[in-house]
């Protein structure tokens, strides 16, 4: 009966998915315009962008995008928003196994995808040539992986979890340091072990495990590394961190709106965007790369020295920064989604691919209706969260990944807080997990209240 409740629920959510698609797709601008011109290099044979000079993009979504392309020709857009659209769907069916996988109880599984029945916003972003969707699939699909390998150690299952999570990082690099999660997680269930007789003589976590991983990281990762070097004689995965500090420094409401520093690198950076010393504030990001590049650095040296200032500027002012950063941590979870994607407007933009505009009363009442618009009710769902996760914790059968959970969120606030103005964007890549976490923690309740009856 339960898989029964639970296949009922997943159809809605794909009846609910497709009727978002079906709208229309999301017009090619901005960050979507530079996706679907990256994936144009690539179908041209420049498989690792050399053309395109930048350091702030990894190369995964260009390939999922250029290999779609391929496939479908004139019909790409039709593809690559289905396929989006089922791995939206195969990720909300990975975080309710998810929380099968920790509670170990049915009922967590049909709970958590009851708890992601409501959720709307994050399906527009399938109608969009953005690396959302895929990203948070990949994630999903990492931390299970990393879940099977801690609670039952094999060669296999390290080489699986090192590939999903090359394949993340290679989406989007804010992922880099998750391995820290894992890594309590893991020392957890070694001090568990530990404690338990049977398995004290259990080489559960061995090192050809690691050096397996190693090697895997290092074949997938590394091409990208090399094309970095070669183009801007360093091997790194990105240089973007700059740039988002400028923003979190510079910029005025959730943004620090610090003055340039009185240093040397800032007057080097004045001078090749000609800005005036008289004049205080600082330019917005995308204005200030630009010049940079156009006075003569390469993206990589563009990011550097604006990270070098905006490092400077926080170093004069640590207390104001520190307090608007805690101030974003906190807003990561708060923040409205006030801006819908334009869903089925300049289809032309798409030309000469073949496009779709299907104007629908039922979604436009659906999407106006959204939790995510309101403060209000992402501080109730993140209060919803933060309750099942003390459940958790308090349960001992599902402490450790109720803790490996909350490192998890913490880890995705901290890094957006102190590097991003907060956007729902943002928050999207963890909203599975929030459902995975509270429908783990309504399954606990229930089974404590279940047994309490029987007792009686």
């Amino acid at each position: 009966m339960k898989q029964f409740l639970f296949l009922i629920v997943m159809l809605a959510i794909t009846f609910k998915s497709l009727s978002v698609l079906l709208v229309g797709p999301v017009p090619l601008e901005r960050d979507s315009l530079g996706y679907w011109q990256l994936s144009t290099l690539v179908m041209q044979g420049d498989i690792f962008m050399m053309e395109a000079p930048i350091a702030y993009r990894t190369p995964l979504y260009p390939w999922f995008l250029a290999t779609l392309r391929t496939a479908a020709e004139k019909d790409a857009i039709w593809l690559i928003t289905l396929t989006q659209s089922l791995l939206y769907i195969c990720t909300v069916w990975i975080a309710a196994n998810l929380a099968l996988k920790i509670t170990k109880l049915p009922n967590a599984k049909l709970i958590t995808a009851c708890c992601l029945l409501p959720a709307v916003s994050a399906i527009q972003y399938t109608a969009a040539i953005l690396s959302e969707t895929l990203f948070i699939w990949l994630l999903l699909l990492h931390l299970t992986a990393v879940l099977h390998y801690t609670q039952n150690p094999s060669t296999g299952r390290a080489v699986w979890s090192a590939t999903t999570f090359s394949l993340t990082v290679l989406t989007k690099p804010i992922a880099i340091m998750l391995w820290l999660a894992h890594l309590f997680l893991l020392i957890f269930y070694i001090a568990r072990r530990r404690n338990i007789k049977a398995l004290k003589q259990s080489n559960f976590y061995k090192v050809s495990h690691a050096a397996a991983s190693i090697m895997v990281l290092a074949c997938m990762i590394s091409p990208w590394l090399i094309r970095n070097y070669l183009l801007f004689d360093k091997p790194v995965l990105t240089e973007f961190v700059g740039r988002n500090l400028w923003i979190v420094t510079f910029q005025g409401g959730s943004g620090s709106g610090l003055p340039y520093p009185e240093t040397t690198a800032s007057y080097e950076l004045r001078r090749r965007v000609q800005q005036n010393q008289e004049e205080a504030s600082p330019r917005p990001t995308w204005t200030v790369s630009n010049q940079l590049v156009a006075s003569g650095l390469n993206d990589a040296q563009t990011d550097q020295i604006m990270r070098k200032v905006a490092f400077e500027a926080i170093a004069d002012h640590r207390l104001d920064f520190a307090k608007k950063a805690l101030r974003r941590c906190i807003n990561f979870w708060r923040s409205p989604h006030t801006d819908l994607l334009a869903q089925g407007r300049n289809t032309t933009t798409f030309a000469p691919q073949n496009s779709w505009a299907n104007p629908s009363k039922s979604i436009e009442w659906l999407l106006s209706h959204r939790v995510s618009q309101s403060v209000a009710g992402n501080t109730f769902l993140a209060s919803m969260a933060v309750i099942s996760l003390i459940t958790l914790v308090r349960n001992k059968a599902t402490t450790p990944g109720a803790l490996w959970l909350g490192i998890i969120f913490a880890y995705f606030s901290i890094i957006t807080g102190f590097l991003e103005i907060p956007d729902y964007r943002y928050r999207m890549i963890v909203e599975p997990l929030v459902g995975t976490t509270i429908g783990s923690g309504i399954a606990v309740l229930l089974s404590k209240r279940l047994l309490t009856a029987v007792a009686v």
